[in-house]
C-alpha cells in the first residue's frame, strides 16, 4: 500500500508525515529551496501475527508495510492557469491512493481556515491534471489518425466520457470504477484515487467541522491534532501509551490512517507461517488464493495444488495445527477459494 500525502502551504502536511511515520522530516518555510519528497516505509500492527511467530517459533515475524509518499507541489493556484510540475506528478501518479492534508486552524501566513476552500483548490488541482491528459492523449489520437494509424474507438469512448466528467468540475472517483478500466489504468488519475481527508486539527479551541466535507469530497475523513500526534509518535511505547491514557486517546492517528487507507482501497490480511517466517500479506477483498499464492511467490502461483486454510482466532482457539485439524477447522480450498481477512493459508505447489 503506497499513500501520497498532499495539501496546501500551511495545513501541516509535513507534520503529519512526521506523525504517521515517527519520522523527522524538516518541514519546508518559504526560505528553503524546493526539496525532494519525503518517504518513509512504516510497519502495519497486525495484532494477530505475534501469535503464529510463537506458534511455530519462527525465526523472523514480518508485517505488512505502507509506503507514504511526502510531496510538495500544490498551490491552490490551478484555477489561475498554473500546472502541476513534473516532480509532483512523477510522485504521486504511482500511489494507490491520496491522503490530503486540510488545515482548520489559523496560520500566521496564511490566515483563517477554510477547509472546505482548501479542499475544493486542490480538488481543481487535480481535475485540471487529470483534464490535461486526458486533453493531449485525445490530440494525440487524433494525430495519429491522420497518419493512418488505426485507433481504439473504445479508448476514444472513455476518454471521451472521462473528459465530460472532468469538464464539469467532477472528480473521476465520481463514477467509481473508470479509473480501473484496463484501456485507462496506466494513465494513473489523480481525481481518480481513493482519497482520505484529514484535517488537521489545533490543540485548543478546536473549531466545529463543516458536515459538507464529505458531500463535497465523495471522501471519508479522520480528525487528528498534527503536532500532538508527532510529538507522540517520537515518544517510546510505553511513554506514548502513558501520554494517551492522560489525554483520553484510544488510538494513534497512525493506525487510524492506516485502517482508514486499508478499507477505502479494500484491501483485507491473510498469513503464511513456519519455522522461518510468520508473515503477514495484504491483498485486495475478493481475490482468489490463486492470487493470493502469487503475492506470496510467483512458483507458488504457477505450480498451485491446493490451500489448506483456517482462520487464525480458530487456529489459536485450538492451539496447534494438528488440534485444528481433528476439530475439523481445516479446510482444503482450490484455486477460486475466495481468501477472507484473517486467513492462514498453507500453499501446496509442485514447479
Amino acid at each position: 500500500m503506497r499513500l501520497g500525502i498532499i495539501g496546501l502551504p500551511g495545513c501541516g502536511k509535513t507534520t503529519v508525515f512526521n506523525a504517521l511515520t515517527s519520522s523527522s522530516a524538516q518541514v519546508a518555510d518559504f526560505s528553503t529551496p524546493v526539496r525532494g519528497p519525503n518517504l518513509a516505509v512504516v510497519k502495519v500492527p497486525e495484532p494477530r501475527l505475534p501469535f503464529l511467530g510463537q506458534l511455530y517459533n519462527s525465526k523472523k515475524v514480518t508485517e505488512a508495510t505502507v509506503d507514504y509518499v511526502d510531496v510538495g507541489g500544490l498551490t491552490g493556484s490551478a484555477q489561475k492557469g498554473q500546472e502541476l510540475g513534473e516532480s509532483f506528478l512523477n510522485h504521486i501518479r504511482p500511489v494507490d491512493a491520496l491522503v490530503h492534508v486540510v488545515r482548520n486552524f489559523q496560520h500566521p501566513m496564511h490566515g483563517e481556515a477554510d477547509p472546505l476552500g482548501d479542499i475544493s483548490r486542490v480538488e481543481t488541482e487535480l481535475i485540471l491534471a487529470d483534464l490535461l491528459v486526458v486533453e493531449k492523449r485525445l490530440e494525440r489520437i487524433g494525430a495519429e489518425r491522420k497518419r493512418g494509424k488505426r485507433e481504439n474507438p473504445e479508448e476514444i469512448r472513455l476518454l471521451q466520457e472521462c473528459q465530460e466528467i472532468l469538464e464539469a468540475s467532477r472528480p473521476l472517483r465520481s463514477q467509481p470504477g473508470i479509473s480501473d478500466i484496463s484501456l485507462l489504468r496506466g494513465f494513473s488519475f489523480l481525481s481518480g484515487k481513493p482519497l482520505l481527508i484529514l484535517v488537521n486539527q489545533p490543540e485548543e479551541n478546536v473549531p466545529p467541522l463543516p458536515q459538507e466535507i464529505i458531500d463535497r469530497t465523495l471522501a471519508p475523513y479522520l480528525e487528528i491534532v498534527g503536532k500532538l500526534e508527532m510529538e507522540l509518535a517520537q515518544l517510546s511505547p510505553d511513554e506514548a501509551n502513558e501520554f494517551m491514557v492522560e489525554l483520553g486517546l484510544e488510538t494513534l492517528a497512525r493506525d487510524q490512517v492506516i485502517q482508514a487507507s486499508a478499507q477505502l482501497l479494500g484491501l483485507i490480511s491473510f498469513f503464511t507461517t513456519n519455522e522461518q517466517e510468520a508473515r503477514a500479506w495484504t491483498i485486495k477483498q475478493d481475490s482468489s488464493a490463486l492470487r493470493a499464492a502469487g503475492v506470496v511467490h510467483s512458483d507458488m502461483e504457477r505450480g498451485f495444488i491446493r490451500a489448506e486454510v483456517i482462520q487464525v482466532n480458530d487456529l489459536e482457539s485450538a492451539g496447534s495445527y494438528a488440534a485444528a485439524q481433528k476439530q475439523g477447522l481445516v479446510r482444503l480450498e482450490g484455486k477460486e477459494y475466495i481468501v477472507q481477512d484473517g486467513d492462514v493459508i498453507f500453499f501446496r505447489f509442485k514447479v
